[in-house]
């Protein structure tokens, strides 16, 4: 898979490195220090020098070739740029874009290019080393068209969920846990998961049915 990543702050790098061996991966970073800083932790993954948000540059880095796009500067407006740009003018078939300040999570949407919002870049990572293919991701995501979407949920230690196994929950009608991020390693969600505090879940479930969600869940807070 062709990954484009823009943005090579922590959350950058640490998509980049996890996704390095099996993917062919390329950076945007408009900061000469920390363009030079990947290039020396990364050896092998191509880093440009340039700012996201123009156009001129997500051509030089190939977007139009890429199957998945991940925003991750951050700031919030680039974010939404980038994954504008991603989607109305090269075409690509997944963007994922970072949400950094929680007032601002109402326009991460398709309206801006977005597929799928996240505030960690684990999440992105989990979806794709999970057992789903690129294909599946793609029909998923379109089932927002019917009333579906992803959410992303993170149990905190106090979770009612923590410690239960996934076939004990009661969960809304159609929904579906996709994929979860515990302790670093992608785990493929079976009935007899038990869920830890700090699992990231990837979750498919109905438009709007994000408190029902998480009170099933057991979080009864937004988590940030």
């Amino acid at each position: 898979m062709q990954v484009l990543i823009v943005g090579a702050g922590k959350s950058g790098l640490y998509l980049a490195e996890k996704l390095r061996d099996g993917h062919e991966i390329t950076i945007i970073e408009q900061r000469p220090e920390r363009v030079a800083f990947a290039k020396s932790r990364l050896p092998g993954v191509i880093v440009l020098c340039g700012d996201g948000c123009e156009p001129s540059v997500l051509d030089r880095a190939g977007a139009s070739r890429s199957d998945l796009v991940a925003a991750l500067t951050g700031d919030d407006e680039d974010n939404l740029v980038v994954s504008l740009l991603s989607k109305r003018t090269h075409s690509v078939p997944l963007v994922f874009a970072r949400t950094n300040h929680p007032k601002n999570e109402w326009l991460f949407t398709k309206t801006w290019g977005v597929d799928v919002a996240v505030s960690t870049a684990g999440v992105i990572y989990s979806l794709i080393e999970s057992e789903v293919e690129l294909g599946d991701i793609i029909t998923l995501l379109k089932l927002r068209t019917a009333d579906m979407e992803i959410e992303e949920l993170v149990l905190p230690a106090d979770a009612a969920s923590v410690g239960k196994r996934i076939a004990d929950l009661t969960l809304p009608s159609c929904t579906q846990i996709m994929a979860i991020l515990s302790a670093g390693e992608v785990v493929v969600p079976r009935g007899d998961t038990e869920l830890k505090s700090g699992d990231e879940l990837l979750i498919l479930s109905r438009c709007g049915s994000g408190v029902e969600l998480r009170g099933a869940f057991g979080v009864h807070a937004e988590p940030r």
